[in-house]
């Protein structure tokens, strides 16, 4: 069952405005834009739920709140969207039928499975994958013992365009949720450090990469896990948090009805080459009216606008890191 006090925030603080249709808010990408989706779906998985009031062991994700995540992606409609806490592939082309089924086809995709059994990533695109450098399983020492990320990196190559190339990173890291056996935040913590030498890796290689790095990192803007991740301002290969807001210039994307906190604990990350392409005024949280049916995280959206093309030979399709 829902919480209350989340529906009732979001019709007395700030949501009570007409939202308009999605035509309005998100037509569909023109010309030389390229719009970039990242959207945890909340246990898109068969997982111990309360179904009417009772406790039943093992559930799919309710049928309202599957039709509830399609309809938000449709509405966005984005070229790349990655998703976190997707259950099993059968569970992925559940969502994929309805995605089809609402007018929205992708050509490639990829899955991804880490330590965790029940949560996994995913991304869907419209252009072809031409490198697949995911990594599922990614050991890390904390403390004296040796964990696994528990939803690994998501890491494509797309072509949107001939030789107009981008790298996405999707990555969904620990919870911030008490576990009896090891340090959860240590665990966080630590899947940031990879990611940030992975990130170093990429762009050492090839300054000029554009790269986003998107999904849900469960730690706020001030935290060691986000500051590791972006590096810092000096460093060539420092990221940039976009500073997305909804409609209502509200940032937080997450509701943890548990402890009835707001916070903005998903982002979207890109590379110094990528910053002149953003384009502020398409890209922001979509926060729809029933944005609470689907999930307890809010999709984000960044467009961006092509500004040169660079003439490069179409690599052959990848799968080694």
């Amino acid at each position: 069952m829902k919480a209350l006090l989340c529906a009732s925030l979001c019709l007395i603080g700030g949501f009570f405005a007409p939202y308009s249709a999605a035509g309005d808010l998100f037509p569909s990408p023109g010309s030389g834009e390229l719009r970039i989706a990242a959207y945890n779906v909340e246990n898109y998985t068969t997982m111990a739920r309360v179904i009417d009031g009772k406790m039943v062991a093992e559930a799919g994700k309710p049928e309202p709140e599957r039709n509830a995540v399609a309809k938000s992606i449709a509405e966005i409609n984005p070229d790349i969207i990655g998703l976190m806490e997707i259950g099993t592939p059968a569970q992925f082309q559940d969502l994929r039928r309805r995605l089809h089924k609402a007018g929205l086809d992708y050509e490639d995709a990829e899955y991804l499975s880490g330590a965790d059994p029940l949560r996994h990533l995913a991304l869907l695109s419209r252009f072809p994958i031409l490198e697949r450098h995911s990594l599922g399983d990614i050991p890390l020492k904390v403390g004296s013992v040796t964990l696994h990320s528990p939803r690994g990196l998501l890491d494509v190559t797309i072509e949107p365009s001939p030789g107009h190339r981008i790298r996405v990173l999707c990555v969904h890291l620990k919870a911030k949720l008490e576990v009896a056996d090891y340090d959860a935040t240590a665990l966080r913590e630590a899947e940031a450090v990879f990611l940030r030498k992975h990130v170093r890796k990429i762009l050492s290689r090839d300054p000029a990469t554009r790269l986003v790095v998107m999904g849900d990192v469960n730690d706020t803007k001030n935290s060691r896990t986000l500051r590791e991740i972006i590096g810092q301002s000096e460093w060539p290969d420092t990221l940039r948090a976009v500073p997305l807001t909804d409609r209502n210039g509200e940032s937080w994307t997450e509701c943890w009805e548990g402890a009835d906190v707001y916070s903005r604990i998903d982002y979207m990350m890109v590379s110094k080459r990528l910053e002149p392409e953003i384009d502020s005024g398409q890209s922001s949280i979509a926060r729809f009216p029933f944005w609470r049916e689907a999930s307890d995280h809010c999709p984000l959206v960044l467009t961006l606008r092509q500004t040169q093309t660079v003439p490069a030979e179409s690599p052959k399709p990848q799968t080694s890191p």
